[in-house]
């Protein structure tokens, strides 16, 4: 389905096992006119069934739900189809969980009292290639995993004055698009970058290669 833009808007699946969570959801993406439900349902087999019958662009999931919880398939969902991004959904800030999601590849954590604003706004970052993560969840990440003691023997890892740049920008959380205009490159020249990046770290995400580089020592401020 083409957006009022005239671009191709982006295809969402929602899976909550809660009808009025599903339904809200619903209610604040329909002002969006570049996002469509194309799907939702309860349950996390549902998620991987529903992935794999209507090829979404992005799964917004529940990460506590019977029969499968969100984790779980998001680790299968990432594994079976990689090009879908997994943002979960939370009613609070979960240590556990967000480490569980962290490995599993997701693309974001949201609370579900997320404004339609930030929830509309989340969706496009997400979409873009970047990361979003609820305000308090964001700090607890900060607090628990990013600001980790610094490793008595810093690791050399070698990285090119423009890839520091770019790995500086993603660690504010600033998006492909967002970068290519403070550094006045091409956006196909940030995912260039990134995935430079990516690999030097040895991680698989870019809200891995936050965690990784803060582990590190890596980050520039």
């Amino acid at each position: 389905m083409m957006s009022e833009s005239g671009g191709e808007a982006i295809r969402v699946v929602v899976v909550d096992d809660d009808d009025l969570v599903r339904e809200n959801i619903r209610t604040y993406l329909a002002g969006a006119p570049d996002i469509e439900i194309v799907g939702t349902g309860a349950t996390g087999f549902e998620a991987t069934r529903l992935v794999g019958d209507l090829a979404p662009d992005i799964l917004m999931m529940d990460i506590r739900m019977p029969v499968m919880d969100g984790i779980s398939a998001a680790e299968q969902i990432r594994q079976l189809y990689p090009a879908v991004k997994v943002v979960l959904l939370t009613t609070f800030d979960d240590d556990d969980a967000m480490l569980a999601g962290l490995h599993a590849g997701v693309s974001g954590f949201l609370l579900k009292s997320t404004s339609p604003e930030d929830l509309v706004h989340g969706l496009r970052q997400v979409m873009d290639g970047g990361t979003v993560v609820s305000p308090g969840p964001t700090a607890r990440l900060v607090r628990d995993y990013l600001v980790s003691p610094q490793p008595t023997e810093r690791i050399e890892i070698e990285f090119s004055m423009r890839e520091q740049e770019v790995l500086d920008l993603l660690c504010q959380a600033y998006t492909n698009q967002e970068i290519a205009e403070r550094l006045f490159v091409r956006e196909s020249t940030v995912k260039s970058h990134v995935s430079s990046i990516m690999t030097k770290l040895g991680v698989s995400s870019r809200l891995k290669v936050v965690v990784r580089a803060h582990e590190l020592g890596l980050v520039r401020h």
